[in-house]
């Protein structure tokens, strides 16, 4: 990552003071781990033609549907933590591009169903999984030992994520 970005290292320790350089290593290949999640992304938006919401609504609904609960936009909605607009504008787009039908429910015509079309699954599968392969095979490569130690770090680092404090300014 060239120096100079908020993600870059900095040689003077600006942000740790005097530390274990293999610590920082550890944090310098989360970083690495990160840009190269977002250029990911960036490829999936334009390979698929999707944003990161529609994915993850793709998804849910994908695991909705393999775990036999009716998929609905207010389920939608409140998995995704977005307002009743931003889902009607999701699901259109999904709809529009061949990734999923609505359905109004048979008892309570208030409610819409969603599910995906036969395609949907393949054109994700196709796009995700042989990269997921390819992490499935590295995670398999580290012992039970390394795997638990592995899990700890990251849930450490989901928690100190989440429990950041909020320094919006608004």
């Amino acid at each position: 990552m060239p120096k100079g970005t908020t993600e870059s290292r900095s040689d003077d320790h600006y942000w740790y003071g005097r530390v274990d350089e293999s610590a920082l290593e550890v944090l310098e290949a989360v970083r690495r781990h990160r840009a190269a999640e977002a250029l990911m992304r960036r490829r999936m938006r334009e390979d698929m033609d999707m944003g990161d919401t529609d994915l993850a609504a793709l998804r849910w609904l994908i695991r909705e549907e393999r775990d036999g609960r009716p998929a609905t936009s207010a389920g939608l909605s409140r998995a995704l933590g977005i307002t009743t607009a931003a889902t009607v504008k999701v699901v259109a787009r999904l709809s529009e591009g061949g990734y999923i039908e609505r359905t109004r429910h048979p008892s309570d015509r208030r409610v819409l169903l969603l599910g995906t079309l036969p395609g949907a699954h393949e054109r994700v599968r196709k796009a995700l999984g042989p990269m997921h392969e390819r992490m499935l095979r590295l995670a398999s490569s580290f012992d039970h030992v390394e795997r638990e130690v592995i899990v700890r770090f990251l849930d450490g680092l989901v928690e100190v994520v989440e429990t950041a404090p909020n320094t919006d300014p608004a």
